[in-house]
């Protein structure tokens, strides 16, 4: 079985390479610049152009088109693979999973077509897709896999703060009303994911004081259970690192990954969000 996964997920490329995951990339827009997330453009790429946008070429993203998909399932299928398992984003914040699904109805009978949305983004696909890897080497079926990874979305845990809010306005995350009585203020809001969408947590005034919430907040949601756990972060991999250490000194932390999140999230969080993706590993 190979595991398929959109690149709005988040997985430390020696992972996806040793659980040979393929991966589907989202389309970036830059006014009439277009890029491929993580084949066209990387992130050094995406936080240089993002210093000089202006609103003509502000970025956007796209999902894959149900072309992409088919055009990926082809390939797994011509390597002689029949069972294919695809995790994406939550279908709540893009047509992803609509995209696949319509090429899976495209190739019916071609293959065992199997889809899962993550309610998530980011690190959180990542660890549903790294999950279904890691079972599908150990033989399970697309069914006992669907099995997992429910119970791992319903125990999920994403709290993030989000630097400017210019990028989530503009995105449609928030309304411009809240982003400019947020700047004012001085406000860093806290975000965290509901169902399968993006909603406001809570208001801090400092960034350390964000951290502090987030830290808290999981350890309130997880309850002293085991958690897998990544800290993502929007270009700034050293406040990576500090919210990395400070979690894993408060929380029971199983397993750790330190990401800079996926180019397409970026686009919508914005440089400098930094949060944690956990799921209660029980």
């Amino acid at each position: 079985m190979r595991i398929v996964m959109d690149n709005s997920g988040d997985i430390p490329a020696e992972l996806i390479e040793k659980h040979n995951i393929y991966i589907v990339p989202v389309n970036i827009m830059f006014g009439t610049e277009e890029f491929l997330s993580g084949v066209t453009m990387d992130h050094a790429a995406f936080y240089e152009k993002v210093k000089t946008v202006g609103s003509h070429n502000f970025p956007k993203t796209s999902q894959p088109t149900p072309y992409q998909f088919v055009e990926a399932y082809k390939e797994i299928l011509a390597a002689g693979e029949k069972d294919i398992y695809t995790v994406t984003v939550s279908g709540k914040l893009s047509g992803t999973y609509a995209s696949a699904e319509a090429a899976r109805q495209e190739l019916a009978g071609q293959g065992n077509f199997y889809l899962f949305d993550s309610k998530a983004g980011s690190a959180a696909i990542g660890y549903l897709a790294l999950e279904a890897a890691r079972m599908a080497e150990a033989g399970a079926t697309g069914e006992e896999i669907t099995r997992r990874l429910e119970q791992m979305r319903d125990n999920l845990i994403v709290v993030f703060v989000i630097d400017s809010l210019e990028f989530a306005v503009k995105g449609g995350r928030v309304s411009g009303l809240q982003a400019t009585f947020a700047n004012l203020l001085n406000i860093k809001p806290i975000m965290t994911l509901d169902d399968g969408l993006i909603v406001p947590a809570g208001k801090v005034r400092t960034f350390k004081k964000a951290l502090n919430y987030i830290v808290d907040s999981v350890k309130e949601k997880a309850n002293g259970r085991p958690l897998k756990l990544a800290v993502i972060h929007g270009g700034t991999p050293d406040a990576g690192a500090s919210l990395l250490t400070q979690a894993k000194a408060t929380l029971n932390v199983t397993e750790t990954m330190l990401a800079d999140m996926a180019i397409s999230v970026a686009v919508n969080l914005g440089p400098g969000a930094l949060g944690i993706v956990a799921v209660i590993d029980e």
